[in-house]
Protein backbone atom coordinates (compact mmCIF):
# COMPACT_ATOMS: atom_id res chain seq x y z
CA UNK A 1 0.00 0.00 0.00
CA UNK A 2 3.15 2.33 1.10
CA UNK A 3 5.09 1.21 -2.25
CA UNK A 4 1.68 2.46 -4.40
CA UNK A 5 0.93 5.60 -3.09
CA UNK A 6 4.84 6.51 -3.44
CA UNK A 7 5.58 5.43 -7.03
CA UNK A 8 2.43 7.03 -8.40
CA UNK A 9 3.53 10.47 -6.57
CA UNK A 10 5.52 13.22 -8.60
CA UNK A 11 4.48 16.52 -7.76
CA UNK A 12 3.56 18.54 -4.44
CA UNK A 13 -0.24 18.15 -5.33
CA UNK A 14 0.06 14.67 -5.34
CA UNK A 15 2.15 14.29 -1.88
CA UNK A 16 -0.62 15.72 0.01
CA UNK A 17 -0.51 12.54 2.11
CA UNK A 18 2.90 12.96 3.84
CA UNK A 19 3.21 15.61 6.72
CA UNK A 20 5.14 18.28 5.62
CA UNK A 21 5.86 19.90 9.07
CA UNK A 22 9.05 20.40 10.68
CA UNK A 23 10.20 17.69 12.67
CA UNK A 24 12.61 18.57 15.85
CA UNK A 25 15.75 18.00 14.28
CA UNK A 26 17.40 14.98 15.79
CA UNK A 27 21.16 15.13 17.26
CA UNK A 28 22.24 11.96 16.26
CA UNK A 29 21.60 11.11 13.10
CA UNK A 30 19.56 8.35 11.81
CA UNK A 31 21.11 4.62 11.73
CA UNK A 32 20.89 2.61 8.79
CA UNK A 33 19.19 -0.91 8.82
CA UNK A 34 20.35 -2.12 5.95
CA UNK A 35 23.85 -3.48 5.86
CA UNK A 36 23.72 -3.08 1.94
CA UNK A 37 21.72 -0.19 0.02
CA UNK A 38 21.74 0.93 -3.74
CA UNK A 39 18.89 3.41 -4.30
CA UNK A 40 19.33 3.71 -7.99
CA UNK A 41 18.40 7.27 -8.60
CA UNK A 42 19.46 7.42 -12.37
CA UNK A 43 15.52 7.24 -13.37
CA UNK A 44 13.13 8.88 -11.22
CA UNK A 45 10.70 8.86 -9.81
CA UNK A 46 12.05 5.97 -8.33
CA UNK A 47 11.75 4.17 -4.16
CA UNK A 48 13.77 2.36 -1.89
CA UNK A 49 13.71 0.42 1.38
CA UNK A 50 15.58 0.61 4.26
CA UNK A 51 14.98 -2.59 6.30
CA UNK A 52 17.51 -4.90 8.53
CA UNK A 53 19.05 -7.88 7.28
CA UNK A 54 16.85 -11.57 8.18
CA UNK A 55 20.03 -13.09 8.02
CA UNK A 56 21.11 -10.89 11.36
CA UNK A 57 17.68 -11.25 12.84
CA UNK A 58 17.78 -15.25 12.13
CA UNK A 59 21.64 -15.10 13.48
CA UNK A 60 20.56 -13.24 16.75
CA UNK A 61 17.86 -15.69 17.19
CA UNK A 62 20.14 -18.32 17.12
CA UNK A 63 22.70 -17.18 19.32
CA UNK A 64 19.60 -16.43 21.58
CA UNK A 65 18.46 -20.26 21.53
CA UNK A 66 22.01 -21.42 22.49
CA UNK A 67 22.39 -19.08 25.26
CA UNK A 68 18.80 -20.61 26.87
CA UNK A 69 19.97 -23.82 25.95
CA UNK A 70 23.36 -23.00 27.81
CA UNK A 71 21.66 -21.79 30.87
CA UNK A 72 18.71 -24.85 30.82
CA UNK A 73 22.13 -27.62 30.77
CA UNK A 74 23.77 -25.74 33.82
CA UNK A 75 20.40 -25.42 35.72
CA UNK A 76 19.79 -29.31 34.88
CA UNK A 77 23.48 -30.59 35.51
CA UNK A 78 23.56 -28.47 39.37
CA UNK A 79 19.77 -30.18 40.19
CA UNK A 80 21.09 -33.46 39.10
CA UNK A 81 24.75 -33.19 41.23
CA UNK A 82 22.63 -32.07 44.23
CA UNK A 83 20.26 -34.99 43.79
CA UNK A 84 23.17 -37.34 43.85
CA UNK A 85 24.50 -36.00 47.07
CA UNK A 86 21.37 -36.56 48.44
CA UNK A 87 21.21 -40.26 47.50
CA UNK A 88 25.13 -40.37 48.89
CA UNK A 89 24.56 -38.85 51.80
CA UNK A 90 26.65 -36.02 51.08
CA UNK A 91 27.40 -32.37 51.99
CA UNK A 92 24.72 -30.49 49.04
CA UNK A 93 27.00 -28.47 46.56
CA UNK A 94 25.97 -25.03 46.53
CA UNK A 95 23.80 -24.23 44.02
CA UNK A 96 22.55 -20.86 44.46
CA UNK A 97 25.42 -19.58 42.25
CA UNK A 98 24.96 -22.05 39.59
CA UNK A 99 21.12 -21.08 39.52
CA UNK A 100 21.72 -17.81 39.00
CA UNK A 101 24.36 -17.82 36.37
CA UNK A 102 21.77 -20.50 34.13
CA UNK A 103 18.98 -18.27 34.68
CA UNK A 104 21.21 -14.82 33.93
CA UNK A 105 22.20 -16.80 30.41
CA UNK A 106 18.41 -17.69 29.75
CA UNK A 107 17.45 -13.96 30.56
CA UNK A 108 19.95 -12.72 27.91
CA UNK A 109 18.50 -15.25 25.54
CA UNK A 110 14.89 -14.19 25.39
CA UNK A 111 16.14 -10.73 25.40
CA UNK A 112 18.61 -11.01 21.89
CA UNK A 113 15.12 -13.16 20.90
CA UNK A 114 12.55 -10.54 21.63
CA UNK A 115 14.67 -7.60 20.20
CA UNK A 116 15.97 -9.25 17.10
CA UNK A 117 12.00 -9.77 16.19
CA UNK A 118 11.63 -6.53 17.14
CA UNK A 119 13.49 -5.27 14.37
CA UNK A 120 11.40 -7.04 11.50
CA UNK A 121 9.32 -4.00 12.66
CA UNK A 122 11.50 -1.23 12.28
CA UNK A 123 11.71 0.33 8.70
CA UNK A 124 12.39 3.03 6.37
CA UNK A 125 10.62 3.54 2.90
CA UNK A 126 11.99 6.14 0.42
CA UNK A 127 10.74 8.43 -2.65
CA UNK A 128 12.74 10.53 -4.93
CA UNK A 129 10.86 12.58 -7.30
CA UNK A 130 11.95 15.24 -9.81
CA UNK A 131 10.77 17.95 -7.37
CA UNK A 132 10.27 16.08 -3.88
CA UNK A 133 11.26 13.92 -1.24
CA UNK A 134 9.40 11.47 1.04
CA UNK A 135 10.48 9.59 3.96
CA UNK A 136 7.99 7.15 5.28
CA UNK A 137 9.11 5.88 8.90
CA UNK A 138 7.62 2.64 10.33
CA UNK A 139 7.60 1.59 14.60
CA UNK A 140 6.07 -1.56 16.01
CA UNK A 141 3.12 -0.58 18.00
CA UNK A 142 2.74 3.26 16.46
CA UNK A 143 1.29 4.42 13.20
CA UNK A 144 3.70 4.90 10.38
CA UNK A 145 5.20 8.78 10.36
CA UNK A 146 5.36 10.28 6.69
CA UNK A 147 7.02 13.66 5.54
CA UNK A 148 7.69 15.06 2.71
CA UNK A 149 10.12 18.03 1.19
CA UNK A 150 11.51 19.84 -1.59
CA UNK A 151 14.61 18.41 -3.18
CA UNK A 152 15.85 22.66 -3.26
CA UNK A 153 15.40 22.41 0.55
CA UNK A 154 17.81 19.33 0.79
CA UNK A 155 22.09 20.22 0.89
CA UNK A 156 23.12 17.84 -1.30
CA UNK A 157 25.27 14.28 -1.17
CA UNK A 158 26.79 13.87 1.35
CA UNK A 159 29.73 10.69 2.12
CA UNK A 160 30.17 9.60 5.81
CA UNK A 161 31.61 6.27 7.91
CA UNK A 162 30.94 5.07 10.90
CA UNK A 163 32.00 2.37 12.96
CA UNK A 164 29.73 -0.62 13.94
CA UNK A 165 30.33 -2.75 16.57
CA UNK A 166 29.50 -6.24 16.29
CA UNK A 167 28.11 -7.77 19.88
CA UNK A 168 30.95 -5.23 21.50
CA UNK A 169 33.58 -7.66 20.38
CA UNK A 170 34.86 -6.30 16.97
CA UNK A 171 33.72 -3.77 14.53
CA UNK A 172 33.77 -2.83 11.06
CA UNK A 173 33.18 0.53 8.89
CA UNK A 174 30.30 1.21 7.09
CA UNK A 175 29.94 3.64 4.40
CA UNK A 176 26.96 5.54 3.33
CA UNK A 177 26.62 7.98 0.61
CA UNK A 178 23.17 10.10 2.00
CA UNK A 179 20.77 13.06 0.02
CA UNK A 180 21.38 14.90 3.34
CA UNK A 181 18.53 17.40 4.98
CA UNK A 182 18.63 19.88 7.57
CA UNK A 183 16.44 17.71 9.45
CA UNK A 184 18.08 14.40 9.62
CA UNK A 185 15.31 12.32 9.59
CA UNK A 186 14.26 13.59 5.98
CA UNK A 187 17.97 12.58 4.99
CA UNK A 188 17.80 9.55 2.29
CA UNK A 189 20.60 6.87 2.04
CA UNK A 190 21.30 6.49 -1.40
CA UNK A 191 24.42 3.88 -0.92
CA UNK A 192 25.43 1.59 2.08
CA UNK A 193 27.99 -0.72 1.89
CA UNK A 194 30.56 -2.28 4.22
CA UNK A 195 33.27 -2.70 1.11
CA UNK A 196 34.46 1.16 0.16
CA UNK A 197 35.55 0.20 -3.29
CA UNK A 198 35.06 2.55 -5.80
CA UNK A 199 33.15 4.43 -3.26
CA UNK A 200 34.43 8.29 -4.25
CA UNK A 201 33.41 7.25 -7.81
CA UNK A 202 29.87 6.08 -6.91
CA UNK A 203 29.56 9.58 -4.65
CA UNK A 204 30.67 11.63 -7.71
CA UNK A 205 28.15 9.54 -10.02
CA UNK A 206 25.23 9.80 -7.32
CA UNK A 207 26.13 13.79 -6.85
CA UNK A 208 25.94 14.41 -11.00
CA UNK A 209 23.04 12.26 -11.30
CA UNK A 210 20.94 14.46 -8.71
CA UNK A 211 22.68 17.47 -9.43
CA UNK A 212 23.43 18.41 -6.03
CA UNK A 213 26.77 19.08 -4.02
CA UNK A 214 29.24 16.63 -2.96
CA UNK A 215 29.34 17.04 0.94
CA UNK A 216 31.28 15.69 3.88
CA UNK A 217 30.94 15.89 7.35
CA UNK A 218 33.78 17.43 9.45
CA UNK A 219 34.41 18.06 13.12
CA UNK A 220 34.03 22.19 11.31
CA UNK A 221 30.31 21.13 9.77
CA UNK A 222 29.69 20.74 6.26
CA UNK A 223 32.31 21.18 3.61
CA UNK A 224 31.47 21.13 -0.22
CA UNK A 225 33.68 19.51 -2.56
CA UNK A 226 34.10 19.86 -5.94
CA UNK A 227 32.65 16.85 -7.95
CA UNK A 228 35.97 16.99 -10.04
CA UNK A 229 37.96 17.20 -6.90
CA UNK A 230 36.07 13.58 -5.71
CA UNK A 231 38.46 11.13 -6.88
CA UNK A 232 41.66 13.32 -6.85
CA UNK A 233 44.62 11.88 -4.10
CA UNK A 234 45.47 13.77 -1.28
CA UNK A 235 48.79 14.72 -1.98
CA UNK A 236 47.70 16.20 -5.42
CA UNK A 237 45.25 18.37 -3.98
CA UNK A 238 47.68 19.45 -1.09
CA UNK A 239 50.20 20.21 -4.37
CA UNK A 240 47.60 22.28 -6.12
CA UNK A 241 46.92 24.06 -2.66
CA UNK A 242 43.57 22.49 -2.30
CA UNK A 243 44.56 21.47 1.07
CA UNK A 244 46.68 24.00 3.17
CA UNK A 245 49.32 22.76 5.51
CA UNK A 246 49.88 24.81 8.52
CA UNK A 247 53.77 25.35 9.82
CA UNK A 248 52.60 26.81 12.59
CA UNK A 249 52.94 25.19 15.92
CA UNK A 250 53.49 22.05 13.71
CA UNK A 251 55.87 20.59 16.37
CA UNK A 252 54.20 21.33 19.41
CA UNK A 253 53.01 18.24 19.64
CA UNK A 254 50.38 17.35 22.18
CA UNK A 255 50.77 14.48 25.03
CA UNK A 256 48.42 12.56 23.13
CA UNK A 257 50.71 11.50 20.73
CA UNK A 258 54.32 10.17 20.84
CA UNK A 259 56.13 10.76 17.85
CA UNK A 260 59.31 9.14 16.00
CA UNK A 261 61.07 10.24 12.75
CA UNK A 262 63.91 10.14 10.40
CA UNK A 263 65.10 10.52 6.96
CA UNK A 264 62.58 8.04 5.69
CA UNK A 265 59.55 7.83 7.95
CA UNK A 266 57.63 9.33 10.38
CA UNK A 267 55.96 7.04 13.13
CA UNK A 268 52.83 8.43 15.23
CA UNK A 269 51.20 6.83 18.08
CA UNK A 270 48.55 7.75 19.86
CA UNK A 271 48.42 7.05 23.45
CA UNK A 272 45.49 6.29 23.72
CA UNK A 273 43.32 2.37 23.65
CA UNK A 274 41.52 2.36 20.06
CA UNK A 275 39.82 -0.76 20.35
CA UNK A 276 36.21 -1.66 19.60
CA UNK A 277 36.48 -4.05 22.17
CA UNK A 278 34.09 -3.54 25.27
CA UNK A 279 34.13 -3.32 29.15
CA UNK A 280 30.76 -5.60 28.65
CA UNK A 281 32.18 -7.75 26.20
CA UNK A 282 35.01 -8.25 28.63
CA UNK A 283 32.94 -9.15 31.32
CA UNK A 284 31.16 -11.81 28.95
CA UNK A 285 34.24 -13.61 28.22
CA UNK A 286 35.28 -13.68 32.26
CA UNK A 287 32.21 -15.46 32.78
CA UNK A 288 32.44 -17.80 29.93
CA UNK A 289 35.54 -18.71 31.10
CA UNK A 290 34.81 -19.56 34.48
CA UNK A 291 31.54 -20.91 34.01
CA UNK A 292 33.61 -23.61 31.76
CA UNK A 293 35.43 -24.33 35.20
CA UNK A 294 32.54 -24.45 37.33
CA UNK A 295 31.04 -26.99 34.81
CA UNK A 296 34.34 -29.08 34.80
CA UNK A 297 33.73 -28.70 38.78
CA UNK A 298 30.56 -29.78 38.93
CA UNK A 299 30.76 -32.60 36.82
CA UNK A 300 33.70 -34.01 38.43
CA UNK A 301 35.49 -34.36 35.48
CA UNK A 302 39.11 -35.39 35.22
CA UNK A 303 42.31 -34.21 33.79
CA UNK A 304 41.40 -34.87 30.28
CA UNK A 305 39.20 -31.61 30.55
CA UNK A 306 42.64 -29.47 30.68
CA UNK A 307 43.01 -29.03 27.64
CA UNK A 308 39.21 -27.72 27.13
CA UNK A 309 40.55 -25.08 30.15
CA UNK A 310 43.63 -24.16 28.51
CA UNK A 311 41.59 -23.50 24.84
CA UNK A 312 39.55 -21.54 26.78
CA UNK A 313 42.01 -19.51 28.81
CA UNK A 314 43.75 -18.49 24.91
CA UNK A 315 39.91 -17.72 24.14
CA UNK A 316 38.36 -16.06 26.67
CA UNK A 317 41.15 -14.43 28.70
CA UNK A 318 44.31 -13.67 26.43
CA UNK A 319 43.00 -12.64 23.33
CA UNK A 320 40.33 -10.53 24.77
CA UNK A 321 42.54 -9.42 26.56
CA UNK A 322 45.25 -8.40 23.56
CA UNK A 323 41.58 -6.69 21.70
CA UNK A 324 40.89 -4.61 24.86
CA UNK A 325 44.21 -2.56 25.07
CA UNK A 326 44.64 -2.82 21.53
CA UNK A 327 46.34 0.67 19.89
CA UNK A 328 46.90 2.09 16.25
CA UNK A 329 50.57 3.16 15.05
CA UNK A 330 50.75 5.51 12.40
CA UNK A 331 54.02 5.27 9.71
CA UNK A 332 54.56 8.15 6.98
CA UNK A 333 57.30 7.76 4.14
CA UNK A 334 57.36 7.87 0.59
CA UNK A 335 55.53 4.03 -0.19
CA UNK A 336 51.86 5.51 1.42
CA UNK A 337 50.53 5.53 4.75
CA UNK A 338 50.26 2.16 6.71
CA UNK A 339 48.02 1.50 9.79
CA UNK A 340 49.46 -0.63 12.03
CA UNK A 341 47.63 -1.94 15.41
CA UNK A 342 49.91 -3.08 18.13
CA UNK A 343 48.81 -6.44 20.00
CA UNK A 344 49.99 -6.67 23.75
CA UNK A 345 53.09 -4.59 22.39
CA UNK A 346 53.77 -6.10 19.02
CA UNK A 347 53.24 -4.38 16.29
CA UNK A 348 51.10 -6.04 13.36
CA UNK A 349 52.20 -5.55 9.66
CA UNK A 350 49.18 -3.87 9.05
CA UNK A 351 47.81 -2.47 5.43
CA UNK A 352 49.74 0.20 3.37
CA UNK A 353 47.47 3.09 2.15
CA UNK A 354 49.50 3.75 -1.73
CA UNK A 355 49.88 7.41 -2.33
CA UNK A 356 47.87 7.59 -5.51
CA UNK A 357 45.04 5.81 -3.26
CA UNK A 358 44.85 8.39 -0.32
CA UNK A 359 41.95 10.35 -0.55
CA UNK A 360 41.31 12.29 2.35
CA UNK A 361 42.24 12.79 6.25
CA UNK A 362 38.85 14.57 8.31
CA UNK A 363 38.42 14.75 11.74
CA UNK A 364 35.16 14.18 12.29
CA UNK A 365 32.57 13.96 14.89
CA UNK A 366 30.75 10.42 15.68
CA UNK A 367 26.86 11.35 16.74
CA UNK A 368 26.82 7.96 17.85
CA UNK A 369 29.28 7.96 21.20
CA UNK A 370 29.63 12.06 20.69
CA UNK A 371 33.66 11.14 20.11
CA UNK A 372 36.00 12.73 17.73
CA UNK A 373 37.78 10.74 15.67
CA UNK A 374 40.59 11.09 12.92
CA UNK A 375 39.74 9.58 9.61
CA UNK A 376 42.21 8.44 6.87
CA UNK A 377 40.45 7.51 3.57
CA UNK A 378 41.23 5.61 1.11
CA UNK A 379 39.71 3.87 -1.91
CA UNK A 380 38.37 0.51 -0.31
CA UNK A 381 40.18 1.18 3.29
CA UNK A 382 39.59 3.56 5.77
CA UNK A 383 41.09 3.68 9.40
CA UNK A 384 39.96 5.56 11.78
CA UNK A 385 42.22 6.86 14.45
CA UNK A 386 42.47 8.31 18.21
CA UNK A 387 39.02 7.82 18.65
CA UNK A 388 38.11 9.79 22.08
CA UNK A 389 40.74 12.07 21.80
CA UNK A 390 40.14 15.67 22.00
CA UNK A 391 39.23 17.59 18.89
CA UNK A 392 42.15 20.07 19.30
CA UNK A 393 44.72 17.27 19.13
CA UNK A 394 43.17 15.51 16.58
CA UNK A 395 43.38 18.53 14.28
CA UNK A 396 46.96 18.82 15.12
CA UNK A 397 47.07 14.96 14.17
CA UNK A 398 45.19 15.96 10.92
CA UNK A 399 47.39 19.12 9.91
CA UNK A 400 50.88 16.96 11.60
CA UNK A 401 50.25 14.43 9.10
CA UNK A 402 48.84 16.37 6.08
CA UNK A 403 52.55 18.13 6.27
CA UNK A 404 54.33 14.84 6.38
CA UNK A 405 52.61 13.77 3.23
CA UNK A 406 53.84 17.23 1.92
CA UNK A 407 57.24 16.17 2.83
CA UNK A 408 57.63 12.74 1.67
CA UNK A 409 54.93 11.97 -1.01
CA UNK A 410 54.41 15.48 -2.66
CA UNK A 411 58.57 15.92 -2.37
CA UNK A 412 59.13 12.36 -4.32
CA UNK A 413 56.45 13.18 -7.15
CA UNK A 414 57.72 16.55 -8.18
Amino acid sequence: MVQDELIQTTDLDELEGFSISEEKIEKRRLRPLASFLDFDVSRRPTQAKDRVSKTRVYWGIFLGIVLITLGLIADFGSANNSLFSQAENLPLPVTNNSFSASWLFVGLGLFLIITRLMLLFYGRDFFIGHKFAAVVIQKPFEHSTRMADSLNEYLGVRYRTRIVNVLGLTSFTQHIIDLQHPNETKTIPLYITKNGENISQKWEELARQLQMPALFNTAEGVIEIAPEDIQKSLPDLIVQGKISVLEKNLYKIPKSFKIVENAETCQIDPQIRDSAFSIFSGILCFCAFFSILFFGFILHLTLSYLPVILAALVLFIMIPLSLFFRRKRIVISPNGIRIKSRWLFFPSFGFLIKPEELEYVYVIHNSYDFKYTLVIGADGQTAHIGRGLPKEDLEWLQNFINAQIKRFICHKEI
